[in-house]
């Protein structure tokens, strides 16, 4: 059984670990920087953008621009320059006094050669699938040049229309006849890939630990949050993990995947991400969450106040 004496030794020592390592993460968590491309695809589907910008130019002319996008905080920038250097393309920019950095590919051969074939290989599996598969259509317009015709530019706008949030308002007021094309559903499968599942949680996922004000009880939970229009793929989490509820809350238009018993979040839960590692900012979290869950499977009650401390340092409360 650990001692409490020696279990404050090793948060202090993690803590000051993680303090002196923070700026290059991707090594002091993960021993293998290499990206699975389930990962990479189940990451975009929480935190990638597929995007198309039409904008009026100064001689009048309508401009067409296409991108794919990761947009992070600047705490976690060191996974888009793993996500760089899976796909060979594109960049990695931040600026001064912004919080925000991000992943870029804009060129269309890198779109058409790259990353169009990585999402056909490895698909999407939220809401997301429709956007990109609108999208592609986009890319391969502008690279026959159709987009630069009166015809081919209707038939743009008419995908630009259901990407995304939709036309901005500049472009519905100079085309308000234009009529959106058809979203298409993902194909779910039978199963979630591991790799998809750690990707995707690395994004949209989270672990938090609480102590009940009036009981002092240590609870400890695993969360998936999103909108409710994927509510059938986040009922494969149940399948996945073979435990869990989904709660639909219709007011926010957000579904919540929740795994709250402890022992499937001792026994599944850390067993998973033991093997398939997070890779981003949030495997710090994972990890304080894994010691806190060894030190309450050991200690029980006893481990309140080490705890307490793993708490009072993980997720928003971390110092980057």
């Amino acid at each position: 059984m650990l001692l409490a004496g020696n279990a404050e030794i090793l948060i202090k020592s993690l803590n000051l670990f993680i303090r002196n390592k923070v700026k290059n993460y991707s090594t002091c968590v993960n021993k293998d920087n290499s990206l699975n491309p389930y990962w990479v695809t189940g990451f975009t589907d929480a935190e990638g953008c597929f995007s198309v910008i039409i904008s009026k130019r100064s001689n009048l002319n309508w401009r067409v621009q296409v991108s794919f996008e990761i947009n992070l905080h600047i705490k976690d920038i060191a996974v888009l320059y793993l996500i760089k250097n899976f796909f060979g393309v594109g960049s990695v920019n931040s600026r001064e006094n912004r919080s925000n950095c991000v992943y870029r590919v804009t060129k269309i051969e890198d779109l058409i050669k790259v990353i169009i074939p990585h999402f056909i290989k490895y698909p999407l599996l939220t809401q997301k699938y429709a956007d990109f598969f609108l999208w592609s259509k986009v890319v391969k317009l502008m690279d026959l040049k159709q987009h630069l015709i009166p015809s081919g530019f209707d038939t743009v706008l008419s995908f630009y229309a259901s990407i995304n949030k939709g036309m901005s308002q500049q472009v519905l007021t100079a085309f308000p006849n234009i009529k959106g094309a058809v979203r298409i559903n993902p194909i779910l499968p039978d199963l979630l890939n591991p790799y998809w599942v750690s990707g995707f949680v690395a994004g949209d996922g989270g672990f938090s630990i609480g102590i009940r004000a009036i009981t002092g009880q240590i609870y400890f939970r695993f969360h998936i949050a999103q909108h409710s229009r994927d509510i059938l793929l986040m009922n494969k989490f149940i399948n996945f993990f073979n435990c869990g509820k989904v709660h639909i809350r219709s007011n926010i238009n957000r579904c919540d995947f929740l795994i709250q018993d402890f022992n499937n979040i001792y026994n599944i839960i850390i067993p998973h991400f033991d093997k398939y590692p997070l890779k981003n900012i949030k495997q710090l979290d994972y990890i304080d969450f894994k010691i806190a869950v060894n030190l309450f499977k050991s200690n029980g009650k006893k481990s309140t106040d080490i705890i307490k401390q793993i708490i009072s340092n993980m997720n928003s409360n971390r110092e980057y």
